[in-house]
């Protein structure tokens, strides 16, 4: 195992890990949060629930609870904008940067 893990670029116990989390039941939706934090390094993890009721009937129109994500979280983005805390969200946030700079030159 120790072969594989460093030409993988990996240590042992990372690379146990991954296979860990890989062969989890809820990868599939794992891997979603990761992409839809765009590699986020330090993803923050929210738990709770919440409901949306119709104000004037009470009737629930959308309930969520993270308790059906995997590890009972949901992880979103943490947004930083330095680069040695996380460069994903570093980068996303020079490409916004980049483009409100320019709207406002153009006019």
């Amino acid at each position: 195992m120790s072969d594989t893990a460093t030409m993988a670029g990996l240590d042992p116990a990372t690379l146990a890990d991954v296979l860990r989390l890989a062969g989890s039941p809820g990868f599939d939706r794992i891997q979603d949060q990761i992409k839809r934090t765009g590699g986020c390094t330090d993803p923050i993890r929210l738990t709770g629930s919440t409901v949306t009721r119709d104000a004037t009937t009470g009737q629930v129109l959308h309930s969520y609870s993270t308790d059906t994500e995997p590890g009972g979280v949901l992880r979103v983005a943490c947004g930083n904008r330095r680069a040695s805390r996380c460069p994903a969200c570093a980068w996303t946030y020079a490409g916004d940067t980049y483009h409100l700079i320019r709207a406002g030159l153009v006019g």
